[in-house]
């Protein structure tokens, strides 16, 4: 969810003719590409990158129907986004930032919008094999048929069993280079990762952020990956 305090944010249109307006505050789902956005100078903005059953459990909008789509958040959490907004846009630090989201976001888990997530012992232990796992193994873990798994996975994340594995690989793979790995060869950060050819690490890195590895560690403000760094 991105939230533009100052300033605006704009997205190339599908044509690729110029460019259109977001809105001041919106959601998109897993994409099925990067996509070029550009904000006009000192805009200011905040970002919630959410773990990958969070905004289903917190909107109970199932993940597959915002696939590829960027939306207008009050189009899915209704007139409590605009309050939000105007409350951040006051807010005076980081903290009370954090204080008025934490506030806002557990008052609408508290309601009737809370979501059972059916994914949630699976994507633990997704997350402690760092992907390394094959969609057999999670039909071994949830005791759900490939079918139901895949059903769940849209559902819930947005996205298939397997790329989702893909996508927590890569994130593992950015947690190593970016925590003081960094004069370690990508081959050996591909290898601790569970690549185990530079062409595959490469063409996977490319496919969801546009950039090889090379070109990530050289670009300064890494805003194009805003992925969740794990551990």
């Amino acid at each position: 969810m991105v939230f533009t305090l100052w300033g605006q944010l704009r997205i190339q249109t599908k044509d690729g003719s110029g460019t259109e307006v977001l809105p001041a505050a919106f959601v998109y789902g897993q994409l099925d590409r990067y996509q070029d956005i550009s904000c006009d100078a000192g805009t200011e903005m905040l970002i919630i990158v959410f773990q990958p059953y969070g905004f289903f459990s917190l909107s109970g909008v199932p993940a597959d129907e915002l696939k590829a789509r960027i939306v207008d958040s009050e189009l899915v959490l209704g007139r409590t986004v605009a309050s939000l907004t105007d409350a951040l846009r006051t807010s005076r630090s980081y903290a009370q930032s954090i204080s008025v989201i934490e506030n806002c976001f557990t008052g609408l888990l508290n309601g009737d919008r809370n979501t059972i997530n059916p994914l949630r012992s699976v994507i633990k232990s997704t997350m402690e094999a760092r992907g390394q796992l094959t969609v057999n193994e999670l039909t071994r873990i949830t005791g759900q048929s490939e079918r139901q798994l895949e059903r769940n996975f849209h559902k819930v994340i947005g996205t298939s069993p397997l790329k989702y594995l893909h996508i927590v690989r890569l994130h593992h793979f950015l947690s190593f280079i970016r925590s003081g790995n960094k004069e370690a060869s990508l081959t050996i950060a591909g290898l601790e990762s569970g690549y185990y050819d530079q062409p595959h690490l490469i063409h996977n890195f490319k496919q969801f952020t546009g950039l090889t590895p090379t070109q990530y560690l050289t670009t300064a403000g890494q805003l194009a990956v805003n992925l969740v760094i794990v551990n």
